[in-house]
């Protein structure tokens, strides 16, 4: 199988480079994307840590300019907002794209004091945001499936509410989680907002979470033989603690910036400074060496390519560019056909 590729069009950078990223080059990105054939494309969240176009507008503006390509988010923060509003808008959005959305949701990071300030905000303890999340997305699968639901838990508290409508993929729009971070060995680096002296170097996150409640999987920051290693896990954690079966249809995918350019000591210089300026952070060699596929185009095909052969089938590439455009179009033209390529002659 080829992997399938898509584009993170960055509406956080729409903000903050207007110049190169403005929300009409973002709508046109899209379109571009559908028309080199990409897989999807997807846009952030965070409301305050790192501010941005509201995701939800910014999709269904792409779905009214575009009629195949999937819908993401990479990620959505879904207990930053009352589910059962999330679960409407969310469904009137696969309603309006014709099905096409992937509900991609995660707990998001960033600098740790703005993310602090981002839960004071929206009122919701920082330390009890695991809880939130959880209990979002098993409101928001039961509204999308129920007639009527009513819901005590120890953040969302609710009795009898329908939504009237559902989704327009059944039984719902595929539930994917993020999970997974790796632990600098230096504080003050990489884009996280945790640290641990005692797991520092080291990827882990509470995968319980994605076996219980996932149709899928995102991550990053991490090697292929972590990859492997993990998803073997969850699977494992899905089947002993909960009776579910990870089949082929549980969607795996792959966060990762990437910088092609025919000179690799370019692409990591130009690629690292995107990064940094992202992510308003410094970043250590060991996290650009996981998160940044960059150089040639044989060189960012063969990254791509280990990863897909350790389960990952689709891939989640954010140009780490102030040419967002001649990106898209560099990696369809020279990175696209190398991976067909390499599959063709391994299946013959």
């Amino acid at each position: 199988m080829i992997p399938g590729l898509g584009i993170y069009v960055n509406n956080r950078a729409a903000v903050f480079m207007r110049e190169t990223y403005s929300l009409a080059k973002l709508l046109e990105a899209a379109r571009l994307a559908e028309q080199l054939g990409f897989e999807f494309v997807s846009v952030g969240d965070s409301p305050l840590a790192k501010p941005r176009y509201t995701p939800i507008p910014v999709l269904a503006a792409i779905a009214a300019q575009t009629s195949r390509i999937r819908l993401s988010t990479g990620i959505l923060q879904p207990h930053m907002r009352h589910p059962v509003m999330l679960a409407q808008d969310w469904a009137t959005l696969d309603e309006l794209s014709g099905g096409r959305t992937w509900f991609t949701v995660g707990l998001g990071t960033g600098p740790p004091e703005l993310v602090a300030h981002e839960y004071q905000v929206i009122g919701i303890p920082k330390k009890r945001r695991g809880v939130a999340f959880e209990e979002s997305i098993e409101i928001i699968k039961r509204l999308w499936t129920e007639n009527t639901v009513s819901y005590a838990g120890s953040i969302f508290r609710f009795e009898n509410v329908t939504l009237g409508y559902t989704t327009a993929q059944q039984p719902h729009p595929p539930v994917i989680i993020a999970c997974g971070g790796y632990i600098p060995r230096q504080a003050g680096t990489g884009p996280n907002d945790f640290f641990s002296e005692a797991r520092a170097g080291t990827f882990h996150g509470p995968f319980d979470r994605v076996a219980r409640l996932g149709d899928g999987w995102i991550t990053g920051i991490i090697t292929p033989d972590e990859y492997r290693t993990t998803l073997a896990l969850i699977r494992t954690i899905a089947a002993e603690r909960y009776q579910r079966t990870l089949d082929a249809s549980f969607r795996t995918i792959l966060n990762c910036f990437i910088h092609v350019a025919d000179d690799a000591k370019t692409a990591r210089r130009e690629g690292i400074a995107f990064l940094e300026q992202y992510h308003r952070r410094p970043f250590d060699d060991e996290t650009v060496r996981r998160w940044l596929i960059y150089g040639s185009p044989e060189e960012c095909a063969e990254r791509i390519q280990r990863f897909a052969e350790v389960g990952v089938q689709s891939f989640q590439l954010v140009p780490a560019s102030r040419d967002p455009l001649a990106q898209i179009e560099r990696i369809a033209e020279r990175v696209m056909p190398l991976l067909q390529n390499t599959r063709v002659s391994e299946a013959s």
